[in-house]
């Protein structure tokens, strides 16, 4: 046999034989995957009692994160209304400095 043509038969064994048992490994893991997510552990049904706990608990936390947004804005109304004034009274009222820089929030 010619020596080209026995190192393309080797190579293209050791590309089947990968192949192969990588496609193997996945069908196993595949196999073992579903077999281990059969048996799921019983759940507790949840009582109306602690239902109502939860539903009271986030209606609870819907309230305090409005009063703090609510909150936020007025304090943001109160320092924009303010600031101004103490600008004018500082006398630096003046135009923004050009120095070719972009603040961009984040």
């Amino acid at each position: 046999m010619d020596g080209d043509v026995l190192m393309f038969a080797q190579v293209m064994t050791v590309i089947v034989t990968s192949t192969a048992s990588f496609v193997a490994i996945g069908l196993g893991a595949r196999v073992l995957w579903r077999w281990g997510s059969r048996e799921r552990p019983a759940r507790e049904p949840m009582d109306d009692d602690r239902l109502q706990r939860l539903e009271t608990a986030v209606d609870t936390i819907a309230i305090e994160v409005e009063r703090i947004s609510e909150a936020q804005r007025f304090m943001v109304g109160l320092l924009s209304d303010s600031l101004p004034a103490r600008r004018e009274r500082a006398g630096e009222l003046a135009a923004p400095e050009r120095s070719g820089r972009v603040i961009t929030p984040h």
